[in-house]
């Protein structure tokens, strides 16, 4: 029997909880050891209580290794362990890293990453700068590494998709459960550009709310710097902030403005040092040179637009927040309908979304 049956068993075994499955295996070394230690090596690790090791030797003797894996290999997801030179040595760096990861794809090898988080419920301004950042980091040979939850997450991933880059997704999910269903594109375009989706959890896994915190650690882990872009006063990236804190990560966010719930969390990030981005392109550029690449013109996917005067003047007056066509009407002196007219002809080109009725921002 090859040690990856023995891998793969302790990898699907539910009866050792996930934090004291890599402090087995430092202590009998690999997963071969483990499944041949008899109740009186595994209760001389005082990791385990007697009913656990029972029921867990009961599993043990039930699990048919050579059919079990046979089926796993056949089907289109892998697995990667701490007993294999390939798994990523950020996680191994952490103080509880995971025994192993299931995922879909293909791993990369994590040097060059960077991760950004932020409120599910975003705002407009929120949406463009992921959107933007993950383009622009991907662009440039930049991981983005996300959560693919809603909001800024998937916005992350689809700049980094729209690019061409590469960027992986930890699920707080098993792998092959897509939470939330409705990013199901994202997922499968993953997973298409040689992207992957990872997770920790047991396959099948539900997404329970107690495993997004956990998830949260290997986001922090496998980046080198961990972007806020959104962020609440109890934001779930908060806590992936910390997590960077503790793992001696860089912090970075977009600032957002005073009094907005959304900024609450990031404003406060800045109060305690974290960097600003200011500027999206002049971040990524501080990003390459510190990883020795040259300066690079940022090429966009998107053609270059070529507007007329009349559209140049009314995009002019949007920006990131949503400003109403009654407001613009004001501020513009034009006839009604010509600025409707222009406005949904911006809104055509890509260059302004409207986020709510006759409310626009501006995209480009």
């Amino acid at each position: 029997m090859e040690n990856i049956h023995y891998q793969y068993w302790f990898m699907k075994n539910e009866d050792i909880t996930y934090g004291k499955k890599p402090k087995l295996i430092e202590y009998f070394y690999d997963s071969y050891n483990l499944y041949n230690a008899s109740k009186v090596e595994l209760m001389t690790t005082k990791l385990l209580d007697e009913k656990t090791i029972d029921k867990f030797l009961e599993g043990r003797k039930k699990f048919d290794l050579e059919k079990e894996y046979y089926e796993f290999y056949n089907s289109p997801f892998s697995f990667i362990t701490v007993e294999n030179d390939k798994y990523p040595e950020k996680l191994r760096n952490i103080y509880d890293y995971p025994y192993g990861l299931f995922y879909i794809g293909e791993l990369p090898d994590f040097n060059r990453a960077v991760s950004i988080v932020g409120a599910r419920r975003c705002s407009a301004y929120g949406k463009k700068m992921a959107l933007e950042l993950g383009e622009k980091l991907g662009l440039n040979g930049f991981t983005v590494i996300s959560g693919m939850a809603r909001g800024i997450d998937a916005y992350s991933h689809r700049g980094c998709l729209d690019s061409g880059g590469n960027t992986v997704a930890v699920l707080g999910s098993g792998c092959d459960v897509i939470y939330p269903s409705d990013n199901r594109k994202i997922y499968e375009e993953i997973v298409a550009s040689k992207g992957a989706v990872i997770s920790e959890y047991q396959m099948g896994a539900s997404p329970l709310a107690l495993n997004f915190p956990r998830r949260n650690r290997i986001v922090s882990a496998l980046s080198d710097i961990v972007i806020v872009v959104e962020a609440r006063d109890k934001s779930g990236s908060l806590i992936t902030a910390d997590f960077a804190l503790e793992h001696g990560k860089d912090i970075y966010v977009t600032p957002g403005r005073v009094g907005d719930s959304l900024s609450t969390g990031t404003n406060k990030l800045i109060s305690q040092g974290a960097g600003i981005i200011y500027n999206i392109d002049a971040f990524v550029n501080e990003l390459l040179n510190y990883y020795g690449q040259p300066k690079s013109e940022l090429n966009r996917k998107k053609e270059s637009l070529n507007l007329t005067a009349e559209q140049k003047k009314v995009l002019c007056m949007f920006d990131e927040y949503p400003k109403s066509l009654a407001t613009a009407l004001e501020e513009s002196n034009m006839d009604y309908l010509k600025l409707l007219s222009t406005v949904l002809s911006l809104e055509r080109l890509g260059a302004l979304s409207e986020v709510f009725k006759n409310n626009y921002v501006k995209m480009i």
